[in-house]
């Protein structure tokens, strides 16, 4: 994949941090589905807005646009997930 701007190092680490946050995420929605878990629909519903969360941040931090950036960042850091 070709990204539309150069990233710096701390840009390529927090990057690929978030991929592997999303995946993660993914991966127990996932399972969760596969596993026919009884979940309240609203845990369920906070995961997937986790993982919009951060394919957003992604997209904006490809993109360059800093400010969309960091408030995806802080809305992931208030529901508890540290970046």
């Amino acid at each position: 994949m070709t990204l539309p701007r150069k990233l710096t190092i701390e840009e390529e680490q927090l990057r690929a941090e978030l991929v592997k946050l999303e995946e993660r995420i993914r991966m127990k929605i996932r399972k969760i589905g596969l596993t026919n878990q009884k979940l309240p629909y609203e845990r369920l519903a906070k995961g997937r807005q986790l993982k919009e969360l951060c394919l957003a941040a992604i997209s904006y931090l490809d993109d360059g646009k800093e400010i969309k950036l960091q408030e995806c960042l802080r809305a992931l850091r208030e529901k508890g997930l540290e970046i």
